[in-house]
């Protein structure tokens, strides 16, 4: 479901970034957006890892 979020969010904001540029504050909340899913599913393989 998570890997499913985050690649709706990493699509919308390839098409912030055409759209309306890398630099837009569009772009960038949903770059952020996206970092904090990416470390949601970092944190849960690492310590699912060290179980």
């Amino acid at each position: 479901m998570l890997l499913h979020v985050i690649e709706k969010k990493r699509a919308r904001m390839v098409y912030y970034a055409g759209r309306y540029g890398f630099t837009n504050k569009k772009t960038v909340l949903c770059s952020q957006e996206l970092d904090r899913l990416m470390n949601m599913i970092s944190t849960f393989t690492s310590s699912k890892r060290r179980a």
